[in-house]
């Protein structure tokens, strides 16, 4: 994934529904800890063939490799780098092949 959005990371991100009228799925009582939950078991369906796990870390977040290396990131667009060196393959979370690999493609 780009490492724009990263940089760029001025205001709420567009997959965020918390207190965001314009985010996807915006819902009126959705907490930005719930919101945050509901990021990290995404990403990791995303993940899972590659072993790695993301855990919430307070204001960070802690990627998980399957050897038992972890590093602390500070947000998405740094987890795919990061899975990717530690992980068990590469993992490209736009792709459509590997969505449907993971039965996570076009519905």
């Amino acid at each position: 994934m780009c490492g724009a959005c990263g940089v760029l990371n001025g205001g709420a991100d567009w997959l965020e529904r918390a207190e965001n009228p314009d985010g996807i799925g915006a819902e009126e009582h959705t907490t930005r800890r719930a919101e945050r939950q509901r990021l990290i078991f995404m990403v990791n369906e995303l993940l899972s063939p590659s072993r790695v796990k993301l855990c919430d870390f307070h204001t960070k977040l802690i990627i998980k490799g399957p050897t038992g290396q972890m590093k602390i990131v500070d947000d998405l667009a740094h987890v795919w780098l990061t899975a990717d060196e530690i992980g068990l393959c590469a993992i490209d979370p736009l792709d459509e092949e590997y969505l449907s690999a993971i039965g996570m493609g076009k519905r």
